[in-house]
């Protein structure tokens, strides 16, 4: 064999190699999985807050002291 055929079959065969076998043990654990909520169910659990509770100021004061919990967008249209 060539030196260019090596260095193209480990260029190409190696990161193949690596992505099936990655692929197979992904694919292979199953977990539990809950169960899919839809749209007519009635939602029984708690909020959830997907903000921050306070404002993160890294101390560079970049932006001041305008910052707003949970975004803050306006505008007029």
């Amino acid at each position: 064999m060539s030196e260019v055929a090596i260095a193209h079959s480990i260029m190409g065969g190696v990161p193949l190699l690596v992505l099936l076998i990655l692929a197979a043990l992904i694919y292979r654990h199953k977990g539990p999985h809950p169960k899919t909520y839809e749209l007519s169910q009635e939602w029984t659990h708690e909020p959830i807050l997907w903000a921050s509770p306070e404002p993160a100021d890294h101390g560079h004061g970049g932006h001041g002291t305008h910052l707003t919990v949970g975004g803050g967008a306006s505008g007029r249209w």
